[in-house]
């Protein structure tokens, strides 16, 4: 094995570490949070959230995450390399105050659809590695998709989180961060 190879393998290795590490993380988190009620808009409602449905998030994140490992590694501490660490936390404190606040945003849908139009717009990842991750990444946003449409009644949080995730993959697009 030539030693591009073994090092393209290392990098993989990390990427599943460093996504299987926040899937923990996330469902711990959970755990230690409790139930969270579903939120139609603004309102909440009696029912709560599934733990599953919540758990959603953290496989979109670690793939964020990892990305901008990769990124670093690749580029040092650099426009793109901070352009990234700082839309993460920009969708983190926003998923969030969903939850504190009610913004009438669907955290889900901007986790994963930014994470979609980075891979879609800015297509600087090995082609094999980014096929997966997208079908992964499109079978999320379809499972968060169908509850917000068909069992709570919420397409506006749903399409604003779309929305938002446009915009945000658009100042990365003009950062000229790779994905």
């Amino acid at each position: 094995m030539r030693a591009s190879e073994e090092g393209r393998e290392r990098l993989f290795g990390a990427r599943i570490v460093i996504i299987l590490a926040t899937i923990l993380a996330g469902a711990a988190w959970l755990a230690h949070k409790g139930p969270v009620p579903v939120i139609r808009i603004t309102t909440p409602l009696p029912e709560m959230a599934p733990f599953w449905y919540m758990l959603l998030a953290f496989p979109v994140l670690g793939m964020l995450v990892a990305d901008l490992f990769d990124l670093w590694r690749a580029r040092g501490l650099s426009l793109p390399t901070v352009e990234l660490g700082l839309q993460i936390a920009l969708i983190v404190a926003l998923s969030s105050l969903r939850l504190g606040v009610r913004i009438p945003l669907s955290g889900h849908a901007l986790l994963v659809a930014y994470f979609l139009f980075r891979r879609l717009w800015l297509r600087n990842v090995p082609p094999r590695q980014s096929r997966l991750e997208v079908w992964i990444a499109a079978g999320v946003l379809a499972a968060v998709a169908w509850p917000k449409l068909f069992w709570w009644d919420d397409p506006v949080t749903l399409l604003a989180g779309i929305g938002a995730a446009a915009l945000l993959a658009v100042i990365s697009g003009w950062a000229g961060s790779p994905a």
